[in-house]
C-alpha cells in the first residue's frame, strides 16, 4: 500500500460524510446529494514514475484554477464545436460571424448562479475564491482543506530532480449541491484543475547546434557573435513565396499578432533585429503583463531568447502587423492564464506560442483548461499556432521512452507547426568548410541524417552519434487526450488528434540567428546568437504568414480566416496534399516517416503563401459575402 492511501480512504469517507449532510461544515453548505468523480485529473504517468515521499504537509498552500465547462446554449445558437466549425464554413449563416468575449460568455459560459454555488461549496471548507474569470475560478486553500473538499489525498513526490505535490485519487464534487434553494451539479460544471498537481514541465521549443560537439573546422558561430548566420527573414519569405504578397503591399496591416510567452525580453532587441535586416516595420510592438509578470526587462537564459525570436520573426514576416507580446510567469496556472488573457482581451487575430510540455507531464483536465482558451479564441476568429516540439515522435524523452506529443500543440483548436530541414546550400551555411550534408530537397526534420557524419563532429562511433542526436526532430504523432477532429477525417485514421498540421524550416543546421543582447548566449557587444532552430521558429513565422493571409483574403479590414486548421484541411486537393501546400515526402522524426499526403512529421506540408492566399480566397467566396462584424 502506498504511503497516504489509508489517509485517502479516511478523507474520502470524511468528505462523503460532510457532503451527505453530517457535521457542521455540511450544514453550513446545506448539501444533501451524492458525489461524482471529475475524471482526467490525476497525473498517473508522473506518479507511476515518481518516488512517493509521503503525505504533503496539511498546512501547505494550494493555488487552484478550476475550469468551468462550457454549456450547450438554448435555442438559437449551436453547440460550441458546431459554431466554431460554422464560422469557417462558407455555406453557413455563421461564416465569419465571430463572437466578442461578451457574447461568447453570455452564450457558452456557466451561469453566475452556478459559479456562485461552486464558490459557496469551496468556501464552506475554508477555501477562498478571490478571482472569478469567465471560464474558471481561482481557489486558494491549504492541502488539508483541498483534500476534504475534493475527497483526495495529496502526497509529495520526486521526479527527475523535481519535487512536486499531486493528488493520488481522482477528485470528486457534489452532484446535487443546494445553494439558495436550488440544486446544482458541481461535478458536471467542472472541466478540469490546474494546480492540484504542481509539477511543471513547460519549456521552450528552441534548440541549438551547441547541443552537439562543434563540427571539425566549422566556421559557424553559435554564441557571442557580432553578426548573424543562417536564414534571413527575406530568405524565408522567398523560400515559401510570401514575397509575392509582400511585394504587392500585403504586410499584415490591420492585423494584430499575439505572441504568448513565459519569459521577459527587451523590445529594443526586436527593433535592432528588424533594423539590421532592413525590415520596414510599420506595425507597433506592445508588451502585456499577465499575472504580474515583468515586461521589457532582460530575460536571461533560453526563455528570454525564445520571446525575442518569436517577436522578431513574426514581425519580420508581417511588417505591417501590430505585435502584442503577452508575458506570464512560467507556472502551470500562468500558462492557463496566458492563453485566456489573449482570448478574453480579443485584440489579436493571430496568436503564436513556442512553449509546451509532453502530454504525459500534464493531466487531461489541465489539457482541457488550455484547450478551452483556444475554443474561445476560435469562436472569436483568432488563428492560434503552437510549436509541435523538438523531440520528434518522443516528446516525453528521456523521462519516458514511449511515443508522445507536445501540449498545447495537441489541442483540438490550435494549429500545430512542425519542422523541416532545408538543403544546407540554400541556407548559406556549411557543416564544415566545403561540406554540405543532409537532404538535397526539403525534408522532414530529424537529426538521424547526421549520424553518418559522426567523424565530422569528432564523435567516436555512429552509435554514440545516434545517442547524441536522438530523438531531435519535428514533434509529431497522436494525442492521448483529444479525439480526431472532423477536419482531419480522410487525412488520417487513428481516431486521435494528429499533429503537426503544417511545417516550416526548423533545423538548427539550416537555421537562424537570434538578436538578444542580454541572454546567457550573448551580450550587448556581441548580441547575436547563431545556430538556432526548433519548431519555435516555425510557429511565429506561420503566425506572420497568417497575418498576411488575413489581409490578402479579407481586404482592407483584414477579416481573420479564423480556425486555421479547419480552413487548411478544407482546401481543394492538389499534388498529394491540399492547394497552397507543398507536400514533404522524405525524412522522418524517428517514429514516423514523411509520406504522400498528411503525415505526423510535417502535417499537410509547407506553404506556398501566395498560392495559399489564392486558395483561401476561392474557398471563401463562392456562396458568402465577407463581413467584418462580430456578434
Amino acid at each position: 500500500m502506498k504511503t497516504g492511501t489509508g489517509r485517502a480512504l479516511l478523507l474520502g469517507s470524511l468528505a462523503a460524510t460532510l457532503i451527505l449532510g453530517g457535521g457542521s461544515v455540511a450544514s453550513a453548505k446545506g448539501n444533501p446529494g451524492g458525489t461524482a468523480v471529475v475524471h482526467g485529473n490525476t497525473a498517473h504517468w508522473l506518479i507511476s514514475n515518481s518516488t512517493d515521499l509521503g503525505a504533503a504537509p496539511a498546512g501547505e498552500q494550494v493555488n487552484l484554477l478550476i475550469g468551468l465547462s462550457y454549456v450547450t446554449p438554448g435555442s438559437g445558437m449551436p453547440a460550441l464545436p458546431t459554431f466554431i466549425t460554422d464560422t469557417v464554413t462558407p455555406s453557413s449563416s455563421y461564416f465569419h460571424q465571430y463572437l466578442t468575449p461578451t457574447s461568447f460568455a453570455a452564450t457558452y459560459d456557466q451561469s453566475s448562479s452556478s459559479v456562485a454555488a461552486l464558490k459557496a461549496y469551496l468556501n464552506g471548507f475554508g477555501i477562498t475564491t478571490p478571482i472569478t474569470y469567465l471560464n474558471r475560478i481561482e481557489a486558494v486553500g491549504n492541502v488539508g482543506q483541498v483534500e476534504q473538499a475534493l475527497g483526495v489525498s495529496i502526497n509529495a513526490y520526486q521526479f527527475g530532480g523535481h519535487s512536486y505535490f499531486a493528488n493520488q485519487e481522482s477528485p470528486s464534487l457534489p452532484t446535487s449541491y443546494t445553494y439558495n434553494g436550488t440544486p446544482y451539479d458541481l461535478a458536471a460544471m467542472v472541466s478540469g484543475f490546474s494546480g492540484l498537481m504542481t509539477y511543471n514541465g513547460i519549456h521552450t521549443m528552441s534548440i541549438s547546434q551547441s547541443q552537439l560537439p562543434a563540427a571539425s573546422g566549422s566556421t559557424t558561430c553559435q554564441s557571442d557573435c557580432s553578426s548573424p548566420v543562417g536564414y534571413s527573414p527575406q530568405a524565408i519569405a522567398s523560400t515559401y513565396d510570401a514575397t509575392s504578397l509582400q511585394s504587392n503591399g500585403i504586410t499584415g496591416a490591420g492585423v494584430t499578432i499575439a505572441v504568448a510567452t513565459l519569459a521577459p525580453f527587451l523590445s529594443s532587441d526586436a527593433n535592432a533585429f528588424w533594423t539590421y535586416y532592413n525590415i520596414p516595420r510599420t506595425g507597433t510592438l506592445t508588451q502585456v503583463p499577465v499575472d504580474g509578470a515583468s515586461t521589457n526587462v532582460s530575460g536571461k537564459g533560453q526563455g528570454g531568447s525564445e520571446s525575442s525570436l518569436d517577436v522578431e520573426r513574426s514581425g519580420a514576416m508581417a511588417t505591417g502587423a501590430n505585435i502584442r507580446a503577452y508575458i506570464a510567469p512560467n507556472t502551470n496556472n500562468g500558462f492557463v492564464d496566458l492563453f485566456n488573457t489573449v482570448a478574453t482581451e480579443d485584440k489579436a487575430q493571430v496568436m503564436t506560442t513556442s512553449w509546451g510540455l509532453a502530454e504525459q507531464d500534464e493531466t487531461q483536465g489541465y489539457a482541457t483548461l488550455l484547450n478551452q482558451a483556444f475554443e474561445q479564441g476560435a469562436a472569436e476568429g483568432i488563428s492560434m499556432f503552437a510549436a509541435s516540439g523538438d523531440s520528434g515522435s518522443y516528446d516525453a524523452y528521456p523521462q519516458y521512452k514511449s511515443l508522445a506529443v507536445d501540449s498545447p500543440a495537441s489541442s483540438t483548436y490550435i494549429t500545430a507547426a512542425g519542422g523541416t530541414t532545408l538543403p544546407q546550400s540554400s541556407a548559406g551555411v556549411e557543416l564544415a568548410p566545403g561540406v554540405n550534408v543532409g537532404p538535397t530537397s526539403e525534408a522532414a526534420w530529424g537529426w538521424s541524417y547526421l549520424v553518418p557524419y559522426y567523424t565530422l563532429f569528432r564523435v567516436p562511433s555512429a552509435q554514440r552519434m545516434q545517442q547524441l542526436v536522438y530523438p531531435v526532430g519535428s514533434g509529431g504523432g497522436y494525442s492521448l487526450y483529444f479525439p480526431e477532429p472532423s477536419w482531419q477525417t480522410g487525412f488520417q485514421t487513428s481516431g486521435q488528434r494528429g499533429l503537426p498540421d503544417v511545417a516550416l524550416n526548423a533545423d538548427p543546421f539550416t537555421g537562424y540567428a537570434i538578436y538578444d543582447s542580454s541572454s546567457t548566449y550573448s551580450n550587448s557587444t556581441d548580441p547575436w546568437s547563431n545556430g538556432w532552430g526548433g519548431t519555435s521558429f516555425a510557429a511565429p513565422q506561420w503566425a506572420g504568414i497568417t497575418a498576411l493571409l488575413d489581409q490578402a483574403t479579407g481586404g482592407r479590414n483584414a477579416t481573420p480566416i479564423g480556425l486555421a486548421t479547419a480552413v487548411f484541411y478544407s482546401l481543394p486537393p492538389s499534388g498529394g496534399t491540399v492547394q497552397g501546400f507543398r507536400d514533404i515526402t522524405t525524412g522522418n522524426n524517428w517514429g514516423y516517416q514523411a509520406s504522400a499526403g498528411w503525415d505526423p512529421t510535417t502535417g499537410l506540408g509547407v506553404p506556398d503563401v501566395a498560392d495559399l492566399a489564392a486558395a483561401i480566397n476561392t474557398y471563401d467566396t463562392p456562396t458568402t459575402t465577407k463581413t467584418t462584424g462580430k456578434r
